[in-house]
C-alpha cells in the first residue's frame, strides 16, 4: 500500500482503451497525474501490463517450489491478476508476446524458474531442464496472455487444473512442495 504502488495502480486503473488506441496524455488526464508523474513509474504505456503481471508474480507464482506447490501457487496468482481482469481484456488488443515468447514476461519467468531450481532447490540444470525451462516459460506466459485478452469467463479452478496439465513432469516434480506431515496420523 506504499504511495509508489498506489500511483501505478492508478495509471493502470485509467487505462479505458486498447494501449494501441489511448494516448500518454488520455491516461494522465483519466487518473488525474501530470506526464511527469506517469513517466517516474513507467517509461512507456505499454510497460504497464508488463509491470502488474510481473508485480503480482512476486506473491504466488514465483514462490512455486519454495513456498508453495504449483496448484497453490498457480491458483492464488490467477485469482490475483484476474481482479484486473477488466484492465487487460481493454488495454491489450494486441499480443504482448509477438513473436511467440520474445519478451520481458517468459524471460522473467525463466529466470524465476532456474533461480529456484538452483538456489532453492539445489537442482542441477543440465541442457534438457535448460531447454524445458525455456519452452515451458514461453508456453505458460502465452496462455496465460490469452486468458486474460479473452471473453471467456473467469475458471480459477478450471484454468488452474489447466496450467497444470502443461507443466513438464520434470519440472513439476523438481519443484514439487510435500505438504507438511499432519501430526495424529
Amino acid at each position: 500500500d506504499s504511495p509508489e504502488l498506489r500511483t501505478k495502480m492508478k495509471i493502470l486503473h485509467a487505462v479505458d482503451k486498447s494501449l494501441d488506441h489511448i494516448t500518454i496524455s488520455e491516461i494522465c488526464e483519466n487518473a488525474g497525474i501530470s506526464r511527469q508523474t506517469f513517466y517516474r513509474h513507467f517509461e512507456s504505456k505499454y510497460d504497464i501490463p508488463w509491470w502488474h503481471a510481473i508485480f503480482c508474480r512476486q506473491f504466488y507464482l514465483n514462490e512455486i517450489g519454495r513456498t508453495v506447490d504449483w496448484k497453490t501457487g498457480y491458483y492464488h496468482h490467477l485469482r490475483l491478476i484476474s481482479q484486473e481482469r477488466d484492465f487487460y481484456c481493454k488495454s491489450i488488443q494486441y499480443s504482448i508476446n509477438t513473436p511467440f515468447g520474445q519478451t520481458v514476461m517468459p524471460e522473467n519467468r525463466k529466470t524465476v524458474l532456474l533461480e529456484t531450481l538452483e538456489t532453492y532447490r539445489h537442482i542441477p540444470i543440465d541442457h534438457n531442464m535448460l531447454f524445458m525451462v525455456e519452452v515451458f516459460s514461453k508456453l505458460e506466459c502465452e496462455v496465460l496472455n490469452d486468458w486474460f485478452r479473452s471473453s471467456e469467463p473467469t475458471n480459477l479452478v478450471q484454468w488452474t487444473d489447466d496450467l497444470l496439465s502443461i507443466v513438464p513432469d520434470r519440472l513439476y516434480r523438481a519443484l514439487k512442495v510435500e505438504e507438511p506431515a499432519m501430526e495424529g496420523r
